[in-house]
């Protein structure tokens, strides 16, 4: 069984910010599979979908908690299920990456993420994959929070919509390795 969690923030006003930068392609993904049919589950504070992909079973998880106690739905899932870290894909906004930058990593430091930080945190390791999507970097690391929830430039939302394919791509390849 596999894990796939999207850290963003749930509330509206946090809809189109850079922190939420998957926000536009979790609902895309899952309708091209065919899998739009969400569940609220109280004791993961969690929409989730459970399903079977490419002959493996599949847990995709959108946290209904602040980025940063994104603990709260993805350790207790991995507990109850015993899905191994090495089957948990966590997807996220990343601000050392420059625009159109994406990368699908193994181990990885969670660097300023305090999501990936309260991740790791609970589960007691850093051995899950992740798949980091650019928001750049600000000029300070004062700048960071403002940056985080900010929206994306017209141009930067253009680089977003053709990465889809590649991040669509980069999701089922973690599904499908064993």
């Amino acid at each position: 069984m596999k894990l796939i969690a999207w850290l963003w923030n749930p509330w509206e006003k946090y809809k189109t910010t850079r922190h939420n930068v998957w926000f536009r392609f979790i609902d895309a993904w899952v309708d091209n599979k065919w899998l739009w049919i969400w569940k609220y589950e109280g004791k993961y504070k969690s929409e989730i979908i459970q399903t079977e992909l490419n002959w493996e079973k599949l847990i995709i998880c959108k946290p209904q908690t602040f980025m940063n106690l994104s603990w709260e739905a993805v350790a207790p899932i991995a507990r109850f299920y015993k899905i191994e870290p090495s089957n948990i894909l966590i997807i996220h906004d990343e601000i050392d990456f420059v625009t159109a930058r994406i990368a699908l990593k193994f181990w990885w430091s969670p660097a300023w993420h305090n999501g990936l930080k309260s991740i790791i945190e609970k589960l007691w390791t850093k051995d899950f994959w992740r798949l980091r999507i650019w928001v750049d970097r600000p000029a300070t690391s004062k700048q960071v929070v403002d940056r985080v929830l900010s929206s994306f430039k017209p141009e930067e939302k253009k680089n977003l919509i053709e990465k889809e394919d590649e991040i669509f791509n980069l999701i089922e390849e973690f599904i499908k390795n064993k």
